[in-house]
C-alpha cells in the first residue's frame, strides 16, 4: 500500500518535495513542473495523496485579489480558523501563499481525477505528534531513502498523516464544502507505527 506526501512549492522552478510510504519505507525525492509530480502520481499509483498546500479558496471567492469584489469572503477558510488552535497559519491572500493556493487548487484538481487527495500542514503535524528533529525522528519507525531535504521530510510528515488517515487516527479540520486540512489526532497515532 503506497501513500504519496507532497511538499509543493509555490513556483515549478522551486523543489517540490515527494515522499512515498511503502509499509515501513520512506522514499524520497525532489521534483518541479506539474507534469513532473503527475507522471510520478501516475507511475506510483498511491492509494492517498497528502498534498502541504490549499486546495481550495474560501468560500465565496473567485480569486484571491485584494481589489475583487469577492474579498469581502475573507481571507481565511474555516480549515485555517479551525488549525490556529494548533499554530500560526499564513493568510491565503498573503503574497506567497497565493501563489502556492493557485498551484495547488490547481494540481489538487488534476490529481482527484485519478487518486484520492488530501490537503494537510506538516507544521502543525510535527508539533502534534512531538518531533523535534524530523529525520531522526522519522527514522525511529521507517527506513529513509532518497533525497532528504526539509522539502521531501515535510512530503513525509504528509505522507505519515495519509497512513493515519486510513487508520481514522486524524482530525478533519474545516468545512467539507469548502475545504479542509487532515491533522493526526494525537501524538498516540504513533503506536499504529510500532
Amino acid at each position: 500500500m503506497k501513500i504519496m506526501g507532497i511538499d509543493l512549492a509555490g513556483k515549478e522552478e522551486n523543489p517540490t518535495g515527494i515522499c512515498i510510504l511503502n509499509n515501513k519505507e520512506l522514499f524520497l525525492k525532489s521534483l518541479f513542473s506539474d507534469y513532473e509530480i503527475v507522471d510520478e502520481v501516475v507511475l506510483v499509483d498511491p492509494v492517498l495523496v497528502g498534498i502541504d498546500a490549499p486546495l481550495s479558496l474560501p468560500w465565496g471567492r473567485c480569486c484571491l485579489k485584494r481589489d475583487c469584489e469577492c474579498a469581502v469572503g475573507g481571507h481565511f477558510r474555516q480549515a485555517e480558523r479551525d488549525i490556529r488552535r494548533y499554530g500560526r497559519v499564513l493568510p491565503l491572500t498573503f503574497p506567497g501563499m497565493n501563489m502556492l493556493t493557485y498551484r495547488g487548487v490547481k494540481l489538487g484538481k488534476q490529481l482527484r481525477v485519478r487518486s484520492m487527495v488530501f490537503e494537510t500542514h506538516p507544521r502543525t503535524n510535527q508539533r502534534i505528534l512531538g518531533f523535534s528533529d524530523l529525520q531522526v525522528d522519522l527514522n525511529r519507525y521507517f527506513s529513509i531513502s532518497g533525497e532528504i531535504t526539509d522539502h521531501t521530510l515535510d512530503a513525509a510528515l504528509a505522507a505519515l498523516t495519509g497512513y493515519f488517515k486510513l487508520l481514522n487516527c486524524c482530525l478533519e479540520l474545516g468545512d467539507p464544502v469548502e475545504g479542509t486540512i487532515i491533522i493526526p489526532r494525537d501524538k498516540e497515532c504513533l503506536n499504529l507505527l510500532r
